[in-house]
């Protein structure tokens, strides 16, 4: 098939969205497929047309403030929003694909599409939202597409209660055999990875890891990522009592990420809102337990309860170090579970589910 992904984002910018994108793009090229990437340019100085992996990128239009608006409200430059709603619009109008994978983000250019297109389209979905806005478009949205997929069960579920409309879940894969997974000896301290943004909630991972100090915890807390939420993070940590345990050690790049989850006991998922982060697949691969919270837009706390990789914890400070203790107390029992359920999420077979799910689309 003939394939062209639209998604806001794409690398070199780095989140969740991105990581899913960009591993479904290398899967279906592998698997024979033609794939092109359309995206926004998001940062100054990057080409317009690209090729990364083999796939040809186009960035259009790029719009080095897309990430910073004027209006720190607006979340997005919203005239790059327009502009790209009607770029997407005119590539499809060609006519020149099979298939057309639009990620959730930026929203409108779902609206735009062309009909044909959206009867040949995939809407994936990589979180919900509960404000009346985000509830309106999760009932009308999935309704102009074909397909939709969703990042986990629980999206998908929303989704569709939302709708009316199935789901496909194609949560955020790994390539399994990348991953090592050492014994439980040879790992200590416990590791937050990912985006530093504002619902990651890492005061409260700070204010936990105190708790768990004062009752003799002996490791450290390691913190690997950047974003714009990292003045904050540091004036907090430069606050704490346990300053000297804790570790920021910014952006890392995939091998140290790898390295990091090998040696780590314990993944700290704190977030007040997620889809399925890739960063606990990559866990899971790695025979790392989770530990994440029950707020209600956190997709994570049903990915790690469906698989058994790891404890859902009351929200709060004393509830999240509880839930610490008590995934070190089962290790063994969460690190195997997660190791046996990371099978199910390799790149591959993801790519086989979107495939059949489609057809010839």
């Amino acid at each position: 098939m003939r394939i062209a992904i639209f998604t806001e984002l794409y690398a070199p910018s780095v989140g969740g969205q991105e990581l899913f994108f960009e591993g479904i793009a290398k899967s279906l090229r592998e698997r024979g497929h033609a794939v092109e990437v359309f995206t926004i340019g998001h940062e100054a100085g990057l080409p317009e047309h690209d090729v990364l992996d083999g796939i040809p990128v186009t960035r259009a239009p790029i719009v080095p403030t897309y990430k910073q608006p004027r209006w720190a409200w607006a979340k997005r430059n919203w005239g790059a929003i327009f502009r790209y709603a009607l770029a997407t619009r005119r590539i499809a109008a060609r006519g020149e694909h099979d298939l057309y994978i639009l990620n959730q983000w930026p929203l409108l250019h779902a609206v735009t599409l062309p009909r044909r297109a959206r009867a040949r389209a995939v809407l994936h979905w990589c979180e919900i939202r509960h404000g009346r806005f985000y509830r309106a478009l999760q009932a009308v949205l999935p309704r102009l597409t074909r397909y939709n997929a969703a990042i986990s069960d629980s999206v998908g579920a929303a989704i569709t209660a939302a709708s009316g409309r199935p789901v496909l879940t194609l949560p955020s894969g790994v390539t399994v055999a990348d991953y090592l997974s050492p014994p439980r000896a040879l790992r200590r301290d416990i590791l937050s990875l990912g985006r530093i943004t504002a619902h990651k909630n890492l005061d409260m991972l700070v204010d936990s890891f105190e708790l768990l100090k004062a009752e003799g915890y002996g490791g450290r807390l390691l913190i690997a990522g950047d974003g714009p939420a990292m003045g904050a993070l540091k004036a907090r940590v430069a606050r704490s009592t346990r300053a000297g345990d804790i570790v920021l050690l910014g952006l890392v790049d995939e091998v140290t990420k790898q390295k990091l989850l090998a040696e780590s006991e314990v993944l700290a998922m704190t977030s007040t809102r997620e889809g399925f982060p890739r960063v606990v697949a990559e866990a899971m691969s790695s025979g790392l337990p989770v530990v994440t919270s029950a707020y209600p837009e956190n997709g994570t706390k049903d990915v790690v309860a469906r698989f058994g990789a790891g404890v859902v914890t009351a929200t709060g400070a004393a509830a999240f170090a509880a839930g610490i203790r008590a995934s070190l107390g089962d290790w063994e029992a969460y690190s195997q579970a997660g190791l046996a359920s990371a099978r199910s999420l390799d790149w591959s077979g993801i790519a086989r589910d979107l495939e059949a799910h489609v057809g010839g689309a």
